[in-house]
């Protein structure tokens, strides 16, 4: 029964995109286009904070965001010595005390149908584990100028424990 369930469910869902057209590119995230500066992500999304180093990099986190549903943190950065953002870094963390209530892993799924539906169909897919047995599940879409990838790592012991990130990079 379940086997049926899930041949519907994915029947319903290509059907669904298959009506849709991919985008030729993706320039970047949001408000956020590869070549803006830090200072013009600041204005463009009223953030008071200022940007910090970190390594290599200057980031900027920005005000959270729902995408899908999902609460999200959201970050963007320019490597050091310019100061031009070319990663976007959204990220959900599930099982912990300070999560949101609703999050739980079922979020990586709700947000491949959404990325799925915006940007076509991933150009690739994989599992594998991690230290300590972590489940890790990766879906990667690639554009000329961008690549979109959604990361979780689950506890293999407490499957409700873990986190998502999707990170947007300049290419």
């Amino acid at each position: 029964m379940k086997t049926a369930v899930h041949l519907v469910a994915y029947t319903v869902f290509a059907i669904a995109l298959y009506g849709q057209s991919q985008p030729k590119d993706v320039a970047g995230w949001d408000k956020i286009k590869w070549g803006m500066t830090i200072a013009e992500a600041r204005a463009a999304y009223s953030v008071d904070t200022q940007p910090e180093k970190k390594d290599d990099w200057t980031v900027l986190k920005l005000n959270p965001t729902k995408m899908a549903g999902v609460e999200m943190g959201v970050q963007v950065g320019a490597r050091a010595g310019t100061d031009k953002i070319t990663a976007i870094t959204l990220w959900s963390y599930f099982g912990l005390v300070n999560s949101a209530s609703s999050a739980g892993p079922q979020d990586f799924d709700t947000l491949k149908t959404l990325l799925s539906q915006e940007y076509g169909p991933p150009a690739e897919e994989k599992t594998e584990r991690g230290l300590n047995f972590r489940s890790i599940k990766t879906v990667l879409w690639k554009f000329p100028s961008t690549s979109v990838q959604m990361t979780m790592e689950q506890s293999a012991s407490l499957p409700h424990l873990g986190n998502l990130i999707i990170e947007y990079t300049a290419r």
